[in-house]
């Protein structure tokens, strides 16, 4: 196996945050449509291609971010429905997916299946040529699985294999009781224990080289790296797959918030319609030393969700080969993911995140260029923050800020504007500080973090952070106004 998972910091710091406030398919398609072909691809996500079989239909949906796979099949063996993307992926590149069921009223309770019948299946393949293909998703298929399970299949160095696992593993149900108990008491919840795992919903993390790919499981089950055969040099092609095993058996599986990285064939940054309803920007600079460091942007709300954007060094990252690079991150109701954007350096460079409420899509810009989007449902009151991060003990972090503003609210819901204090907090070594009106400045070496913990798991960094006013404050503030792209003002 080849050791690759890269040690990502916005796992923690986002949480924190909060802290401080197989199958064959055998199909019977129909002609190939291209689906969504009005819409218009954007940074992330990228245009699909269609096949529907008998009684289960694929469609596209919200600028190529979810894919529903939906309906009764009326063939017989394992047939369904696709979409694929109408272009291969880059050679290194990697995917985020949020897999659910769609079946049922009560998911919170889990009550939300795959399907229903005899048997049926859910999965993401990734195919680079006829000797290298891979899937990961779901398969419940009668005495064969007892029920649905995770499903991981494809090859290692061109032999075959098939992994099947428990959809909640015993070790996440136990640390979701201990979430339960700790909510209950009223004690905080560890940074390592943010994502409740549900048998209906999955988050599944794709990434690959030319030479390997792995899965990231919820964020806490890896396998791989899989071994490509010798002289692969093709990116995958990505395929979303639901299918249901006999005629009147039923599929319903939805493929939401898709997010690639990697430099993705004909993908342009979607602006949507209408005013942001939120900004953060600043001037941001990231230097230090060892395993990692970065300098961060964002907000978040009072439920588990938050978007940001920064430059982040990171030695252990095979995406950037430990050079500095633009990066976003998305916790939504606790489920967590990221992606490496574009390289950048340790010089300034200006971030700015919009976010618009009634889509929930934000755009992040670098040096006054929309460069990528994500998608994330804030609710209720915002806190916005800058801070800088190290990944482990020993390492130096120096993260600048300047020139640091926030927009929120719209007039109409007297809800316009942030508190004018910006409250600092420091972790293992790291301070955070005011400079001057708009400037921060984060710096440390850090020491301290228990055995076992890093960035991922806790938040070693300084933060600054404000926080919205409500109406009910009724306290004047400034409304956000134009996005960059409809003519508001590049500062």
């Amino acid at each position: 196996m080849v050791k690759t998972r890269s040690k990502v910091r916005p796992l923690a710091a986002l949480a924190a945050g909060f802290a401080l406030a197989a199958v064959g398919l055998v199909a019977t398609p129909t002609l190939p449509e291209v689906l969504d072909s009005t819409q218009e691809a954007h940074a992330t996500t990228t245009g699909f291609w269609g096949f529907n079989g008998p009684g289960v239909s694929a469609n596209v949906t919200d600028n190529n971010s979810t894919v529903t796979i939906a309906g009764k099949s009326a063939s017989g063996q394992w047939s369904g429905a696709q979409a694929t993307t109408a272009n291969q992926m880059p050679a290194s590149g990697t995917l985020n997916v949020v897999m659910r069921g769609n079946l049922g009223q009560n998911c919170e309770e889990g009550a939300c299946p795959y399907g229903t019948g005899s048997g049926s299946t859910a999965f993401t393949q990734f195919r680079f040529d006829d000797q290298n293909f891979y899937k990961v998703g779901i398969l419940d298929e009668g005495y064969v699985t007892w029920g649905p399970m995770l499903l991981i299949e494809g090859t290692q160095k061109g032999k075959p294999f098939r992994i099947l696992e428990p959809l909640v593993t015993d070790a996440q149900r136990a640390n979701n009781a201990s979430m339960l108990q700790k909510i209950q008491a009223g004690q905080p919840v560890d940074l390592d224990q943010q994502h409740y795992v549900r048998d209906y919903r999955h988050l599944l993390k794709a990434q690959w080289t030319p030479n390997y790919i792995m899965f990231v499981v919820d964020n806490t089950r890896t396998f791989g790296g899989y071994l490509f055969t010798a002289g692969n040099k093709n990116g995958p092609s990505v395929t979303f797959i639901g299918a249901a095993k006999q005629a009147g058996d039923q599929v319903n599986a939805v493929f939401d918030m898709i997010n690639f990285s990697g430099k993705v064939p004909g993908s342009s940054v979607f602006i949507p319609a209408g005013k942001p309803y939120a900004m953060i920007t600043a001037n941001v600079r990231d230097t230090g030393y060892g395993t990692g460091h970065s300098a961060y942007i964002k907000f978040h709300d009072d439920y588990g969700s938050a978007v940001s954007a920064g430059i982040q060094t990171a030695a252990t990252a095979p995406e950037t080969g430990g050079a500095p690079w633009v990066i976003s991150g998305r916790m939504q109701d606790g489920i967590f993911d990221y992606n490496y954007i574009q390289p950048s350096s340790h010089d300034w460079h200006n971030l700015r995140i919009e976010w618009w409420k009634d889509s929930g899509w934000a755009v992040i810009w670098y040096d006054g260029k929309p460069i990528a989007n994500m998608k994330s449902k804030l609710r209720g009151r915002l806190y916005f923050s800058v801070e800088g991060n190290a990944a482990l003990n020993g390492d130096m972090v120096h993260a600048f800020f300047s020139g640091v503003d926030v927009q929120v609210g719209h007039s109409e819901g007297q809800d316009c504007g942030v508190h004018g204090d910006w409250s600092a907090n420091a972790t293992y070594g790291l301070n955070a500080r005011r400079t001057g009106a708009g400037s921060y400045e984060v710096s440390g070496v850090a020491q301290g973090i228990p055995k076992g913990k890093d960035w991922d798991t806790t938040l070693v960094g300084g933060t600054v952070m404000t926080w919205q006013y409500q109406p009910e404050n009724l306290q004047p503030g400034t409304c956000m106004g134009a996005s960059w792209a409809t003519g508001g003002e590049k500062r």
